[in-house]
């Protein structure tokens, strides 16, 4: 790839649009909008911490379920890189004062006639003890 395909500015700036309107979906836990991110395939995956979604209708039924995140929660270390017009990934770090541990969350997403949406998605935590010095 071309490195004057990676980052552009207007790509970037749209995906970061869609990763911080899954966010604050996410803090409002609004499962509409969350499970509308995840692009409507049973080839779609989504690990979280304590589950493994294989396809949308898995991703569909656990976070009917799931426990709402805490409204404390902060990220840090946000990572959005884009490689062409329609292919970027998300990475970052988050807090929350409901545990000690750091979460970590990982997301690829791809748009598809416009519209960002999440193909793959990690969501784990770590004991900030066992992170290495960087």
């Amino acid at each position: 790839m071309s490195p004057d395909l990676i980052n552009r500015p207007a790509v970037l700036s749209s995906l970061r649009e869609a990763f911080d309107a899954y966010e604050a979906a996410l803090l409002r836990h609004d499962i509409a909008f969350l499970d509308a991110c995840f692009n409507d395939d049973a080839a779609t995956v989504r690990y979280g911490v304590a589950e493994h979604g294989y396809g949308i209708d898995a991703i569909r039924r656990y976070r009917a379920t799931a426990v709402p995140v805490h409204p404390g929660r902060r990220l840090r270390r946000v990572v959005i890189q884009t490689f062409g017009d329609d292919f970027g990934s998300a990475c970052c770090e988050f807090t929350a004062p409901d545990t000690a541990m750091i979460g970590r969350q990982t997301q690829t997403w791809v748009r598809f006639d416009g519209r960002w949406l999440i193909v793959a998605a990690h969501v784990s935590l770590i004991d900030p003890s066992a992170v290495s010095a960087q």
